[in-house]
């Protein structure tokens, strides 16, 4: 059984979006939505790469002795044959890239990296999870995908990966850590109150901290800015009412807080490069 097979049954759960990208190393991509489960997955026959994209936070580890605490734009190597044990903290958006496992593939230099670790590498790279996502972007457009564009961007994401975890700067999750306390509060706010008034003022008195504080520490903590991640969470429930509802477009947009429905379609054809009607009847 392959591996992402064996993920998928362990997981309980079937991926969002699947396919294969080419490149220098062929990775097999799965891209999933869970919410609120424990699950553990035994060792991968190859190397693992995780990325967050939105939603609560996630522990890998047992209860009491978490080995990471993952927020979206963080990332996960995950070693060959390296167990792994998650806790969903609420719905949660994230990608598997599976390395492959073809001989002759230049991976020595990953090999290399996650051969002494018996624990996933942690890293947070705006690029690798940009680029992570805009590789599902563009599967999602099925057979009309750019597949040398792929690889290209697939080649980018792996050399940014390998830097990132190699480069003495980057390899620390710099002071974020220390701020999930205080987003704890604001995180779930943002996920329950989609369709109500997010400016970083609103979330900054919730937060009790001043504007120009809460977004430094946001971009500083999530690798991003504050109206950056409120858009992709009402773009991310919006993708859900689109796939699991027959609600009209102008009541999706208003229920995840798109000022009118031409606001929501120009949101969404930016991030994924089709319509709201287009998406869904690309999923029917």
């Amino acid at each position: 059984m392959d591996s992402w097979q064996n993920t998928r049954k362990e997981l309980g759960s079937l991926p969002i979006l699947e396919g294969s990208i080419g490149g220098e190393i062929p990775l097999q991509v799965e891209r999933y939505l869970l919410n609120g489960v424990d699950r553990s997955v035994s060792g991968l026959d190859g190397i693992g790469l995780v990325t967050q994209f939105g939603g609560a936070r996630v522990q890998e580890g047992e209860q009491g002795n978490w080995r990471s605490e993952n927020l979206p734009s963080q990332s996960l190597l995950i070693p060959r044959n390296c167990p792994t044990h998650w806790h969903y903290n609420g719905v949660t958006d994230f990608a598997v890239f599976y390395f492959s496992t073809q001989p002759g593939l230049p991976i020595e230099r990953f090999t290399s990296l996650t051969a002494k670790s018996t624990q996933p590498l942690q890293f947070s790279d705006t690029l690798v999870g940009s680029i992570a996502l805009q590789l599902l972007n563009e599967l999602q457009k099925g057979s009309a995908a750019d597949e040398r564009f792929m690889e290209k961007l697939a080649d980018v994401m792996l050399e940014q990966t390998y830097r990132a975890l190699t480069t003495p700067a980057t390899t620390a999750l710099l002071p974020r850590h220390v701020h999930f306390q205080r987003l704890q509060k604001v995180l779930p706010y943002i996920r329950e109150h989609l369709a109500e008034d997010l400016s970083a003022q609103q979330l900054a008195g919730l937060a009790g901290v001043s504007i120009a504080h809460f977004r430094r520490l946001f971009h500083e903590a999530l690798g991003v800015p504050v109206h950056s991640y409120v858009m992709a969470a009402r773009l991310e429930q919006a993708r859900k009412f689109l796939a699991t509802t027959s609600q009209p477009i102008s009541r999706i947009a208003e229920d995840c807080g798109f000022s009118s429905q031409s606001h929501f379609t120009a949101c969404f054809r930016a991030a994924h490069a089709a319509t709201p009607a287009q998406y869904r009847t690309q999923l029917r």
